[in-house]
């Protein structure tokens, strides 16, 4: 249990660092990343069985934080979002191994749903420091991609 604090330390003070130095892509990652650990600490309160079975709450927070993931990556002037996007998605997709094989062992699960974290925390801290320092060299960043015209 001390490394889901520890990691929740972490995702906390990424984050933060997002959220005070970033963009508004760094920003939005960063607490789309902090709702969705906090609510994935809220939904797996019955810790002798996680893991056990589907776990459909936590597939739908994954779920909703790759969408969020998607549509930054789509709109984001960065390529960053792209890389977390692809490593949330491995994660995510530890749940559909799970429902189409119930006999995936509860360690395998855990590991290839959590695991992917870490990087994707690592990401948007190297995504929020290269922005402070394009911030620093130029003056301005484009956090938004410029969307064509006729699309109105």
């Amino acid at each position: 249990m001390d490394r889901v604090w520890a990691f929740y330390a972490i995702q906390l003070a990424a984050s933060g660092y997002a959220l005070w130095r970033g963009g508004a892509p760094e920003r939005l990652t960063g607490l789309a990343l902090l709702i969705a650990a906090a609510s994935t600490g809220i939904l797996q309160r019955d810790i002798p069985s996680l893991f056990s079975g589907l776990e459909i709450g936590v597939m739908i927070v994954d779920l909703l934080l790759l969408a969020t993931m998607i549509a930054i990556t789509l709109h984001a002037d960065r390529f960053w979002p792209a890389w977390v996007t692809a490593l949330h998605a491995l994660g995510s997709g530890a749940h559909l191994a799970k429902a189409v094989s119930p006999d995936v062992i509860r360690l395998v699960y855990a590991v290839l749903a959590a695991a992917w974290s870490y990087p994707i925390v690592l990401v948007l801290v190297i995504g929020t420091l290269r922005h402070s320092q394009r911030i620093r060299a130029r003056g301005w960043d484009l956090d938004w991609s410029r969307q064509d015209p006729t699309l109105g």
